[in-house]
């Protein structure tokens, strides 16, 4: 069950999307994704967390230039999972998820594929930021080869498959179902620094996934560009896919 609040906030004009309406679908992207060697992600709900003054960012990626917005208190913590019996190589790779809510006009029909094979998806507005993330005990030290992502509201077909995630939360065997979020790499804006993207090519699909939940909670302590706090996080919601963007064009 999706629990972002879908309240969106106008945007400018902008030149990316005016490209958009005289070219065309993009081009596909240099180089293939590995899907097996990045990392897949299971986002759990941040039952408490201490308040944050709200801050403001400047985002950049593919759909949306130079966009403002107010960050506040975090909604998601997202550790990397083992999806059907695949290692984990980047134990130390977390995001955390915050409200960053943009109108996208017009709409987006994006071209992508994952391990779950190539979709099509129509993303109706820009939703919420995953911010890499230090989990601040097992001696893991800061992820500095993971991207910050836009994640976008996307309507598609569902998988409807099942896979087996395992974390450090637990083992699971979940039904994948429709997809959630396309996330894209961006550029962000904070206190006047500058975070570049990683990896151009790599993006996120998110999907809803089902079934019985975990009931206990887990408190952890993490470190961000935002902050220094202590989560506790009870059920999980969402699977996040390396994917690949193969296009997009505006929908008329």
């Amino acid at each position: 069950m999706r629990r972002i609040k879908r309240t969106t906030r106008r945007v400018g004009a902008l030149a990316v999307l005016g490209f958009l309406l005289t070219m065309g679908v993009t081009p596909a992207q240099a180089g293939p994704v590995n899907f097996e060697k990045e990392t897949h992600f299971r986002c759990y709900t941040i039952s408490t967390q201490t308040p944050q003054p709200a801050q403001t960012v400047t985002l950049s990626d593919e759909f949306l230039q130079n966009v403002t917005l107010t960050i506040d208190e975090p909604l998601q913590f997202c550790a990397p999972t083992s999806k059907n019996g695949l290692p984990i190589l980047a134990p130390e790779e977390h995001l955390t998820m915050y409200g960053a809510a943009a109108e996208l006009t017009p709409h987006l029909r994006v071209f992508t594929q994952d391990q779950f094979g190539p979709r099509t998806l129509e993303a109706v507005g820009a939703r919420v930021l995953l911010v890499p993330t230090q989990k601040l005990v097992g001696g893991l030290g800061f992820p500095t080869r993971l991207n910050h992502y836009w994640c976008y509201d996307v309507t598609g077909a569902p998988v409807d498959t099942t896979v087996t995630l395992a974390d450090q939360f637990g083992s699971d065997t979940v039904q994948v179902e429709q997809p959630e979020y396309f996330c894209n790499p961006v550029e962000k804006v904070h206190n006047g620094v500058t975070t570049r993207i990683k990896e151009r090519q790599v993006h996120l699909t998110c999907y809803d996934i089902k079934a019985p939940q975990r009931t206990e909670a887990t408190s952890l302590g993490v470190m961000n560009q935002f902050e220094s706090d202590a989560f506790t996080i009870t059920s999980w919601d969402i699977l996040c896919e390396p994917a690949q963007k193969l296009g997009f064009e505006p929908i008329s």
